[in-house]
């Protein structure tokens, strides 16, 4: 490839999911960028499309879906060949049979390619799905992670610190940050949870941890518990689905987001509430936790499963405004550094150096 030109890069992903459209427009202004979505849309995750935002090539490859085993697969038609055109090849994740067609068609005609894992140690997933994981990872140019726990998975399944690149996760900011300047004092600290209502997510815990506390409890999110959860606690308010641009101003009617999962690759809502101006409580479970939580300065950490270090944790931030708003604005400041722009800096700069070896 000649110096002058920009690669051709082929990223396959599962889904037009739209924290992730951000990251795409930045990446698609550096390189010759082109978005090969196997489904446009999972029937678990009822995401909008956002189409009117797209600054960048894509398509929707042709198949169908179906649930073994309660895991979301996507069979898709021409999947080896949507990589024929492409100086490197950014695979998306491990867990679709797209992913390792588009992975044995790169290798026949000699296409670097970078994997990109979000997982975790504590990922529930992780060891049993580790010799597979290993296998794609061996035959990665490069892997990309959002932060230090994916970096120490990736390590652990023999990749050499050399080919592990860290592009982290981002949001728009400038979207997110609108709530903190829309935010309205409340009589009652509002504490929110925002996410799949999934076992792994722990969101009954959650519900016990407030139960008894001065608070005003809010659910934004739809899930396979939606139900059961309702009737756990049905003097909290369940605001079902919200689409991404109506939950700016969810977030800006909050005053604590609080992620309480098992388990979490990463956890975006973290990075939406630290735009957002909030403090933060999550779990040590959740990826985005070591990266986007600094214990006592913007929020709190707790071990996953913990009733009563999160109740702790929410009755100190309840009890406190003065705290409330002093944590919310280091959340700000924390955001500043995790952008579509850095997250596509780094992406740009490792898929260029493989197209020019």
């Amino acid at each position: 490839m000649s110096p002058e030109r920009r690669p051709r890069v082929v990223l396959l992903t599962e889904i037009p999911a739209p924290y992730r459209i951000p990251l795409f427009n930045a990446l698609a202004e550096r390189i010759d960028l082109s978005v090969v979505f196997l489904r446009e849309r999972n029937p678990y995750r009822p995401y909008g499309l956002h189409r009117r935002e797209w600054r960048f090539s894509a398509r929707v490859l042709p198949g169908r879906d179906l649930t073994i085993g309660g895991r979301w697969l996507v069979l898709n038609a021409g999947a080896a060949h949507a990589v024929d055109d492409a100086d490197v090849v950014v695979l998306g994740g491990w867990n679709q049979p797209a992913f390792w067609l588009a992975l044995g068609r790169s290798r026949r005609r000699r296409i670097p390619v970078c994997t990109w894992v979000e997982s975790t140690m504590r990922d529930s997933r992780a060891t049993i799905l580790a010799p597979l994981k290993r296998r794609l990872l061996r035959s990665s140019s490069i892997v990309f992670v959002p932060g230090t726990d994916s970096h120490e998975l990736v390590r652990q399944l023999g990749v050499s610190p050399g080919k592990i690149v860290t592009t982290p996760n981002a949001v728009d900011t400038a979207l997110f940050a609108a709530a903190a300047d829309r935010r309205r004092p409340a009589e009652r600290c509002r504490v929110l949870y925002v996410g799949r209502l999934a076992p792994e997510k722990g969101v009954d815990l959650l519900l016990r941890s407030v139960a008894g506390l001065d608070v005003e409890m809010i659910v934004a999110g739809s899930g396979p518990e939606e139900e059961s959860l309702r009737a756990l606690a049905p003097g909290v308010r369940f605001l079902g689905h919200v689409d991404r641009d109506a939950l700016v101003d969810v977030y800006a009617d909050a005053d604590v987001l609080v992620l309480p999962s098992w388990s979490e690759p990463w956890g975006m809502a973290l990075n939406e509430g630290a735009a957002a101006g909030l403090p933060l409580v999550a779990s040590e479970a959740a990826g985005a936790t070591t990266s986007l939580v600094v214990d006592g300065e913007n929020g709190f950490r707790f071990p996953a499963g913990d009733v009563e270090a999160l109740r702790g944790a929410l009755t100190t931030l309840a009890a406190d405004p003065e705290l409330r708003a002093r944590m919310g604005a280091r959340s700000r400041e924390l955001s500043a550094a995790y952008t579509p722009a850095r997250w596509a800096a780094a992406v740009a700069e490792g898929v260029t150096t493989l197209a020019r070896r």
